[in-house]
């Protein structure tokens, strides 16, 4: 970590809110292009708890088509908000713990940018047991007696899921320790690889059914009130896999080399591919049903049911490697920028990564990851979470600030945007309180099942309303800074 500290826009910024990492991204180093947001969301895409969601659609009794609906929907509406959100990092080079300053205050924004860390450290963990899930599959079908390790337990795990557990955590070190360029070099073949197996198990699946005409017949099996909750909880859960990667999309856009080439690339990765991965999902879980009389969501025990042990092999490495680069490309990044915002003076990108690494391994997942109902429940909650975190931060971007940030000023305490913004904290509080009033009280149970688009839409509205009046004076308070400077 450099200890030289750089001008921002003409002034000094404050040690407590700058280091290195968190400086805005200049020059040479705003170098991703279309080519890599594309397969940078390849990878992200091919997400194993994104498919797990999609194919317990059909696990619940959804036809193939009311699968397809909820799953495009969702992921259209998840687009537009990352679409929105990238527009600032891109701008101002920034990652989403500078930014949030502008609508939290440089003090307030360590709240939220403490909870998308531990979330994120959360989901690096998930994501690592899940990797890890891949590494078994290989050992089990590379090396023989290797289930029969399962009978010594450790920790809850089997010891081959164990050693399978310490493998992905040393390999995750290993991508972490070489920073942002690794992950963009990693991101360019990781997800293509895995849209190959995909494709492969799609083939299957259809020679399992009988062709898709098969697939697109089969009747729902729900309808009515149940067939609109479990559409809605469905949404909410596929919102939930990206909740966090909508609040935090400047980390990686920051790097973007111009606003078109974050547009153009993210429009092509993002709702195509995440809609296409989804109907990978659908169309597989429709095919183990056909041939083991049950659907199966996961794909890596998909892979693993094949009596061929070259395809569970090479399956389970796409997996293992597009788990891992999920992981990191979306956690990881987001976590490593989270932290080191916390505490500039001691972290930096990768020993941020590293204690992500460590306090998700300790989580221990494992315990309640494959519970049934699970799942949806933790999604929820992470929805009902960032949420109302996401709405504030898009309207005082784009309605309060019109799209304009003093960039100095979200480095200084003593900038137009003040230590503490208690505004944000009110919307902040209702928005997170809509969300969950659903199980708050019993009698608007039915509400949760919306939690996401209640807790972005009353957290924003509540935004709006409280910071109308500092609309109509933003531009005037950031030009009498702008002017007050100049004769400093």
């Amino acid at each position: 970590m450099s200890d030289e500290k750089k001008l921002i826009n003409g002034v000094n910024p404050n040690l407590s809110l700058y280091n290195s990492d968190l400086a805005p991204v200049e020059g040479e180093n705003k170098n991703w292009t279309w080519w890599n947001f594309s397969a940078m969301w390849m990878g992200i895409v091919a997400n194993i708890v994104a498919w797990e969601v999609a194919a317990n659609l059909i696990a619940v009794g959804m036809s193939f088509w009311q699968a397809l609906a909820c799953v495009s929907s969702a992921y259209f509406i998840a687009f537009i908000a990352i679409l929105l959100n990238s527009f600032s990092g891109a701008k101002y080079g920034v990652p989403f713990p500078v930014l949030i300053r502008a609508s939290f205050g440089t003090k307030g924004a360590q709240i939220p940018v403490f909870l998308r860390a531990g979330l994120g450290v959360f989901w690096f963990g998930v994501h690592m047991y899940i990797s890890s899930m891949a590494v078994n599959v290989i050992l089990s079908s590379t090396f023989h007696g290797w289930a029969n390790l399962g009978e010594t337990s450790i920790l809850g795990l089997g010891l081959n899921e164990f050693i399978a557990l310490v493998a992905s955590f040393f390999i995750h070190a290993y991508v972490i320790k070489n920073g942002m360029g690794r992950i963009r070099r990693f991101e360019g073949w990781a997800g293509p690889l895995i849209m190959v197996i995909s494709i492969a198990l799609v083939f299957w699946a259809l020679n399992a059914t009988g062709g898709i005409g098969n697939i697109v017949s089969t009747s729902s099996t729900v309808s009515g009130v149940e067939f609109w909750s479990a559409f809605f909880i469905g949404m909410t859960a596929l919102l939930g896999t990206v909740a966090t990667l909508m609040l935090n999309i400047s980390d990686i856009t920051k790097h973007s080399s111009s606003q078109k080439d974050h547009i153009i690339g993210q429009g092509i990765g993002m709702p195509i591919m995440f809609i296409l991965f989804s109907l990978m999902a659908l169309i597989t879980t429709f095919g183990t049903i056909s041939a083991y009389g049950e659907p199966i969501t996961n794909p890596i025990y998909v892979l693993a049911e094949f009596d061929n042990p070259v395809i569970v092999i090479v399956g389970a490495i796409a997996i293992f490697v597009a788990t891992l680069s999920t992981n990191i490309a979306t956690n990881g990044v987001a976590v490593g920028y989270d932290l080191t915002n916390l505490l500039p003076k001691k972290l930096n990108f990768q020993r941020s990564g590293f204690i992500a690494l460590a306090i998700g391994a300790i989580s221990a997942p494992w315990l309640w990851y494959e519970e049934g109902g699970a799942m949806d429940v933790v999604l929820g909650a992470i929805g009902s979470i960032m949420a109302p975190v996401l709405g504030i931060m898009l309207v005082d971007f784009l309605i309060i600030r019109r799209f304009e940030y003093d960039l100095s000023s979200l480095y200084r305490h003593d900038g137009v945007y003040g230590k503490w913004n208690k505004n944000s904290f009110i919307a902040l509080g209702i928005g997170i309180l809509a969300a969950f009033v659903g199980l708050i009280i019993p009698q608007l149970n039915y509400l949760y099942d919306f939690n996401w688009f209640i807790g972005v839409g009353v957290s924003a509205i509540a935004y709006l309303v409280i910071m109308w009046s500092k609309r109509a004076s933003n531009g005037k308070s950031l030009n009498s800074y702008d002017e007050s400077r100049k004769h400093s």
